[in-house]
């Protein structure tokens, strides 16, 4: 697979000016892949190019650069790319992929690949590679955000927010946007009282961060056709990548409805827009359900760090809450590797844990997940009330 996709990199036909020596300046490299979005490239490119700092300042483009590499096009992207671009270190480059290679997984690994080498050859082996796609656009204050976000040198990866424009149906968006609202402080509370940083479900290619060097070790990015995002950030979490999701870190993405994969997230919002149209109910995730996704991983990883009974006997608790009722059993026959995050990955994911938690928290309707997520949050509330 890396064969290929280093092969494609050397059959690049260059369309701004073919990049030669490395710039040293330069520590940020922006990685989109682009099929026929001749619509929205030019907002994406001018996005790039206007980056200011806290005060106002525009960023200097000599700090970063972006590929936009686009794929098999048949429309007009290349000739509206270059029509926007100023900036002289947006390269914008166009590979012809196989067709058994014609996909965003495999276009994503190749521009990221691309932006790794170019970090490496400029010796900035700590400088970041950025994903994001051509539909998007990243705020003005990204680039300067996105430095706040790597100050602590022991971060590895950074997630972005996502704010979805021109989505689903404004009761649809609003209930959908009232629920990852809540299961975001959920999880804040949660992490109040974590001794590391908890992980979540997975960050989008829309918007993400990783250090080169944090990149080259974990293999980069395997090429899926689909979710191969989901799939990077399961690879740097069973590293112990430390990743953080940064809300402040702000991309405007599309929420249109048809997508270029058939499971991205244009596809997710298709089916609940369809799903609403017909009046059938659309199911998420319990508050409960997340809530002991936080709770078991931390009570894991305290146990992962020190053996003791009282450790696993919290273990072995949450297990059982999840219908696992032989936890002692189930935990025997897990192997403690030496990263927690493969530790973790092999419990939750294990088919008797996911059987167990989903007899135990089954999907339920997005009205009835907003009422508990109120209740348990009011309920956390009141307990911190109590405390103090």
């Amino acid at each position: 697979m890396i064969q290929q996709s280093l092969s494609d990199i050397s059959e690049f036909d260059w369309h701004s000016p073919k990049p030669d020596r490395p710039n040293p300046a330069a520590q940020i490299v922006f990685a989109i892949p682009v099929k026929d979005e001749e619509e929205s490239i030019s907002a994406c490119i001018q996005a790039l190019e206007n980056q200011y700092n806290s005060k106002g300042k525009r960023i200097p483009w000599s700090e970063y650069e972006a590929l936009i590499l686009v794929n098999n096009t048949t429309d007009a992207t290349i000739q509206q790319a270059m029509k926007a671009r100023r900036h002289p270190g947006i390269h914008i480059a166009s590979v012809q992929l196989s067709p058994q290679h014609a996909h965003i997984g495999w276009a994503r690994r190749t521009a990221m690949e691309w932006c790794s080498e170019r970090l490496r050859q400029g010796r900035q082996a700590r400088g970041l590679i950025v994903s994001t796609d051509a539909d998007s656009q990243i705020a003005p204050d990204f680039i300067y955000e996105l430095r706040r976000s790597f100050i602590d040198p022991e971060v590895d990866a950074v997630g972005a927010s996502l704010q979805v424009e021109d989505g689903p149906s404004d009761r649809l968006f609003d209930s959908l946007h009232s629920y990852f609202t809540l299961e975001r402080q959920l999880r804040l509370f949660a992490q109040e009282n974590a001794t590391f940083d908890l992980m979540h479900t997975h960050f989008s290619g829309a918007g993400f961060a990783v250090r080169q060097c944090v990149y080259e070790e974990v293999g980069g990015l395997t090429p899926f056709p689909y979710n191969e995002d989901k799939h990077f950030y399961h690879k740097l979490v069973q590293r112990d990548a430390r990743i953080r999701m940064c809300d402040r870190l702000m991309v405007y993405t599309s929420g249109r409805l048809s997508g270029r994969t058939e499971w991205g997230m244009a596809a997710q919002f298709s089916h609940w827009q369809k799903a609403e149209e017909s009046g059938e109910p659309i199911f998420v995730s319990s508050a409960q359900s997340q809530w002991i996704y936080f709770q078991l991983q931390m009570a894991l990883y305290a146990f992962w760090l020190a053996r003791t009974e009282e450790k696993l006997a919290t273990v072995c608790h949450y297990l059982q809450v999840c219908q696992i009722f032989n936890p002692m059993e189930f935990l025997a026959k897990i192997e403690i590797p030496s990263y927690f995050g493969q530790y973790w990955c092999c419990v939750w994911e294990h088919p008797k844990l996911v059987e167990g938690r989903q007899r135990t928290f089954p999907n339920v309707t997005v009205n009835d997940s907003l009422a508990g997520f109120g209740e348990l949050l009011a309920g956390l509330d009141n307990k911190l009330a109590r405390r103090a």
